[in-house]
């Protein structure tokens, strides 16, 4: 409340006395000087701030307050001019609350009395105050309960005053920097932003005293923001949460993080989330400054697929299907979807669910890789078999002699056909046997058992075909005569008859080359051996012999040494009708020691 101050107060009292007038009929006059005076108004509120008791009826005085221990100067002059005695009194009605001493009031307790000032020349004229002695603020404190405050959030601070008794325990307050943090005149500290603002309190008696407190405005965490608000992770493997604290200027950005269900996901202080086990649940990131400020992220675990393998290799043939079949642990891995490749497409391909198409006979391999990521993959080896279709025998007929053993094959169609396995019989045992080559069962062996015809008769395993062989049974080793051998120069002079009923189309000789002591004589080209090959591949019907100009030598080479001696000269195969190789047994081989003629 603002204080009014009475400048002069002059107050003017008509006193009826037996005294004569001091000069003719005016009348003596009292008037204070109120310019220093702290002299308020009878209906000025301000006073009843320090306890002034309201005003008694019918009689409104002006109200004159003096501190304790402070003192008041009155000066009052007394009218008019010719008074002779200018002198005043002061009076209180209660001297417990002030002392007077002449003219100076010294306020000695709190309290309120009425002070009277009196003219000694008439003292019937007086003029009169409320006299209101208070005890003013010695010293001002602050204390608040925190020292600091979020922004948005309040702090209320509490005055201190001494001594106990003052009487007016009031203070304005101020802030000396608005835009960090407003005060209201209750003290009540509002954060508006982040920094420092020094908060003013002054006494309200008058006294002027001043106290401050310094109050750190803080910026709280009002948001959190996370890069994910959904993510995945493998049981086993971890993902990291990036959290950001807003807004940028948050003083403290401290975060706590947790998971809802740690038999799911559990998360460190770095916000590292580590898969547990199959399931979903949320990490929540909450500021330690103000712990109703959270994020979530919610985590999807996934089971990887931590071991693949296949089942038996199909056995699979071309153009047939088969399917894969593979095993994937564990059981509840999340993602068991997997690709496929094949190492040979030509041999065979693989369809995106493990359905295998064979092309044609081989050996390849299928992987299988995991798509979850876990580059978890694993490799088949398939061998694809070709079926046989068809089967024929690789000579037409063929000629045995009695006692004697020949082997023939038969060939599988196709030629890569996988299963080579047949069984072998004869038409007639008596005339010939038939028995399988065990290391080679499309082959057989045939001996002649007595002179005559009958059929070899074979059957694949694989798809039963059938095929056979004439097989006739004689004195074939005798079918050719070297009727003359011999060495003349550089020349070799052969002829050999046909004196069988067959039809020959081929004849292979053997020359062996000896020196003078029997020592063999290198004379083959590729070898180095005595022994070379010539060959002659002319028709040679029944009764007819060979001519010198038809035969060949094969792999043949000059003998270096002067002293070649000898040639020897042996038949040793011929061929029937383009088809049968008939081998002469040793025994029976025509042969000439030829010698050499210079």
């Amino acid at each position: 409340m603002k204080k009014i101050l009475v400048p002069l107060l002059v107050l003017t009292l008509l006193c009826i006395s037996a005294v004569a007038p001091a000069v003719g009929d005016e009348a003596v006059t009292l008037e204070v000087n109120t310019v220093k005076l702290p002299v308020y108004a009878a209906d000025d509120p301000y006073p009843a701030e320090f306890g002034l008791a309201e005003q008694p009826e019918g009689e409104a005085l002006p109200v004159l307050m003096l501190a304790v221990k402070k003192n008041l100067q009155i000066q009052a002059s007394v009218q008019p001019k010719t008074v002779k005695n200018k002198k005043i009194t002061l009076t209180l009605d209660n001297e417990a609350v002030a002392k007077i001493s002449g003219n100076r009031i010294t306020g000695q307790q709190p309290g309120e009395t009425v002070l009277t000032i009196a003219s000694v020349q008439d003292p019937s004229v007086t003029v009169r105050y409320r006299l209101l002695v208070y005890q003013p603020v010695t010293r001002l404190t602050l204390t608040a309960a925190e020292k600091s405050v979020a922004v948005g959030q309040t702090v209320a601070l509490t005055p201190g005053y001494q001594p106990e008794n003052a009487t007016v325990k009031k203070v304005t307050w101020t802030s000396e920097n608005e835009k960090v943090a407003t005060v209201d005149e209750n003290g009540v500290v509002t954060g508006v932003k982040r920094g420092n603002a020094r908060i003013v309190a002054v006494a309200a008696d008058g006294s002027n005293l001043r106290a401050n407190i310094s109050v750190k405005v803080t910026q709280t965490a009002e948001e959190i923001t996370l890069d994910k608000a959904e993510a995945t992770v493998d049981a086993g493997r971890n993902i990291v949460l990036k959290a950001t604290v807003l807004p940028k200027d948050t003083d403290d950005k401290k975060v706590i993080w947790s998971s809802t269900d740690e038999s799911v996901a559990t998360v460190n202080k770095q916000g590292r989330v580590t898969g547990v086990a199959l399931g979903d649940c949320e990490i929540i990131c909450t500021s330690v400054s103000t712990g109703d400020v959270q994020a979530k992220a919610t985590v999807h675990v996934l089971q990887p697929v931590t071991k693949i393998y296949f089942g038996d290799a199909p056995e699979i043939y071309a153009g047939e299907t088969a399917q894969l079949t593979w095993f994937i642990e564990p059981e509840n891995a999340s993602n068991k979807n997997v690709t496929f490749k094949s190492g040979n497409e030509k041999i065979l391909s693989v369809s995106e669910d493990g359905l295998i198409t064979a092309h044609q006979a081989g050996n390849t391999w299928v992987s299988v890789v995991t798509q979850d990521g876990s580059k978890r993959q694993a490799r088949i080896n398939i061998k694809v078999f070709q079926h046989v279709t068809g089967v024929h025998m690789l000579r037409k007929t063929a000629y045995i002699d009695v006692g004697a053993t020949s082997s023939t094959s038969a060939v599988l169609e196709p030629k890569n056909a996988t299963n080579h396995n047949m069984t072998w019989e004869s038409g007639d045992p008596s005339i010939a046997t038939a028995k399988v080559i065990e290391k080679q069962r499309n082959r057989v062996d045939i001996t002649g058992v007595s002179e005559g015809e009958t059929y070899v008769y074979g059957t694949t395993e694989d798809g039963g075909f059938t095929t056979s062989i004439l097989v006739k049974i004689g004195d074939w080793d005798h079918s050719l005569k070297l009727t003359q051998a011999y060495v003349e120069g550089a020349d070799a002079i052969l002829t050999v008859k046909n004196v069988s009923d067959l039809n020959i189309t081929a004849v292979t000789v053997e020359v062996s080359v000896f020196d003078i002591d029997g020592n063999p004589v290198p004379a083959n080209s590729k070898d180095f051996s005595n022994t070379f090959r010539m060959i002659y591949q002319r028709p040679l019907g029944p009764g007819e012999s060979t001519k010198e100009a038809y035969w060949q030598t094969v792999n043949f080479m000059l003998p270096e040494s002067l002293t070649v001696s000898d040639y020897v000269v042996k038949v040793t195969e011929f061929e029937i009708d383009h088809d049968w190789i008939k081998t002469i047994r040793p025994k029976n081989r025509p042969s000439k020691k030829c010698p050499v003629h210079i």
